[in-house]
């Protein structure tokens, strides 16, 4: 991602997802970029069903956790 902007977030991870898929129904997008997107798009669920169950047991170990969107990726809390 040379000279793109980073993701750092789960949020912005979701947020780069969509803005693909509104290529896809806007037409900027090939049918075969479309497909590969596609798949893409199930890594918006996914991201945020971890999120989600990341967010439950840190509650459950008495851990706030900050808002959902917020989760960083790829960085350790060390």
């Amino acid at each position: 991602m040379s000279g793109a902007k980073s993701i750092q977030t789960t949020g912005q991870l979701r947020d780069f997802l969509a803005s693909m898929m509104v290529g896809v129904k806007d037409g900027d997008i090939s049918i075969d970029k479309a497909s590969r997107i596609t798949k893409l798009a199930g890594q918006i669920n996914e991201s945020l069903y971890a999120e989600v169950k990341v967010a439950k047991v840190r509650l459950e170990a008495g851990i706030v956790m900050g808002e959902l969107g917020a989760m960083r990726v790829g960085v350790s809390d060390d």
